[in-house]
């Protein structure tokens, strides 16, 4: 009905940006004179925070240094895509390409959502911190288009929620 097959990995592309941005986050513990104790990296994963949960309540013994998955971690998905109505270009507005002509995106607004795990708030706080500070409402990615590397495309993400949960069956 449409034509010929083709996939540019545009949204694929910029889930990857998306959570490259929260990839480098650690929480730090320390003794009760301050010291610090342990630096541990925040894992990250694509899926639903439920799918998490439930690994979780399916471990026996969560205080077990071989299970499979520990707290605080963070999970992201994607929650919707939507046109942007706002945005629209006209659909006659070509550009070229290494002697190719290609027709202008579509404008979407595409919804993340990303969510924070921990067993305790200083550990969810403690990741916050170091997210909250870079959107002010929005932080700007450059993403290179997969049709040249000449071609760039500048994305704002801007941060409305952040979701924690704090997870207390582990008292």
């Amino acid at each position: 009905m449409f034509g010929n097959h083709f996939y540019h990995a545009t949204v694929r592309r910029f889930v990857a940006v998306f959570g490259t941005l929260f990839n480098n986050i650690s929480v730090v513990r320390k003794d009760s004179s301050g010291n610090v104790k342990s630096i541990v990296r925040v894992p990250l994963a694509y899926g639903p925070k439920e799918k998490f949960l439930v690994r979780i309540d399916e471990q026996p013994d969560p205080t077990d240094p071989n299970v499979a998955i520990k707290l605080p971690r963070m999970s992201f998905e994607i929650l919707n895509i939507t046109y942007d109505t706002q945005a629209k270009l006209n659909r006659n507005n070509k550009f070229l390409v290494d002697n190719k002509l290609y027709y202008t995106y579509a404008p979407y607004n595409i919804s993340m959502n990303l969510s924070i795990m921990a067993k305790n708030q200083d550990d969810a706080l403690q990741i916050i911190e170091q997210i909250i500070p870079y959107f002010q409402p929005e932080y700007t990615v450059t993403i290179k288009e997969s049709i040249s590397d000449s071609v760039k495309t500048d994305i704002p993400i801007t941060l409305s929620t952040i979701d924690m949960t704090e997870y207390r069956d582990w008292e």
